[in-house]
């Protein structure tokens, strides 16, 4: 809805008015969406309520959508969950795929309906089918855990990493999860640290430490008739943790410096720390670039 409240900034309050008065259901909803937002008008929740409802009377699905919120949040009107899925029903039978995902989710969680996990699975797979991450991360969690259905990893593996590549980060942390458990695909470290370094680029310096701090703590220890750095399994792990607790050191994280410096002193050669410091930087820039975009 904030692409249509933009346009609304720009055009004639009157106008929009005069062809919400006559009945206009495009005009209506976005007038209600004009009162919501305060946008060329006096910010009013129960006044959007009277525009939404007219509008979603004439089978106008974003209305329907819109109007289904205001009751689940109580915005104008008490809170109504009954009411709230009705108009969210409404809506997802249009093919409105947030309204589909909102429907999954009280028919998964029993708000103003019984629990019916094969109903929630059926409306979030339709919006999950439109690309909606939230969605495709709900149906990796209903695959996961077996609500309602057979657990069945490799789909709930399939949903995650499709939440997972348009940065939610919950996939994120499940995808990662199942790499470490080997649940539904082979265990790989590796693979899951990537997953997890995703999430950090989005976090603070409490964030940077921790990871680097997980990655040192899963250095693999060689046997004791090895050299440290006859692993390079070690070498791997060593260098992303110099490169994330220097970067939180360079946030001014309390006890970053001092972990790197016991890591470089301790288990890693000149030419490790250089290629530590090269990697520092290129994380540095995928966090300046990240945040950049957000």
């Amino acid at each position: 809805m904030s692409e249509n409240s933009v346009n609304i900034a720009a055009q004639d309050i009157n106008q929009l008015y005069q062809a919400a008065e006559s009945g206009n259901a495009d005009a209506q909803w976005n007038l209600g969406i004009a009162y919501v937002n305060g946008r060329g008008i006096e910010a009013n929740n129960e006044k959007a309520l009277k525009w939404f409802r007219l509008a979603a009377e004439q089978g106008h699905a974003n209305a329907q959508y819109s109007l289904g919120g205001a009751y689940y949040n109580g915005n104008g009107v008490p809170k109504n969950y009954p009411e709230a899925l009705k108009w969210f029903q409404r809506a997802a039978e249009q093919g409105h795929g947030y309204a589909q995902g909102s429907l999954g989710f009280m028919y998964y969680n029993g708000e103003g309906t019984p629990q019916n996990y094969p109903e929630a699975l059926k409306w979030w797979k339709l919006t999950a089918e439109q690309g909606h991450a939230r969605a495709q991360k709900n149906l990796g969690i209903m695959y996961e855990n077996g609500d309602g259905i057979p657990e069945n990893y490799p789909e709930a593996i399939k949903w995650y990493r499709l939440a997972a590549e348009q940065g939610d980060t919950t996939a994120q942390r499940k995808i990662g999860k199942m790499y470490d458990d080997g649940r539904g695909i082979p265990k790989n470290e590796k693979e899951a640290m990537q997953w997890y370094e995703l999430i950090a680029e989005r976090g603070n310096s409490s964030d940077h430490y921790s990871l680097g701090m997980e990655y040192m703590n899963r250095r693999i220890f060689p046997r004791k008739d090895q050299m440290w750095n006859d692993c390079s399994d070690c070498n791997y792990f060593n260098m992303r943790a110099y490169a994330w607790l220097s970067i939180a050191a360079q946030e001014e994280h309390r006890l970053a410096l001092n972990r790197r410096n016991l890591l470089r002193e301790s288990y890693m050669t000149s030419d490790q720390v250089i290629e530590a410091q090269h990697l520092s930087a290129e994380i540095l820039n995928r966090i300046e670039s990240t945040n950049s975009q957000d």
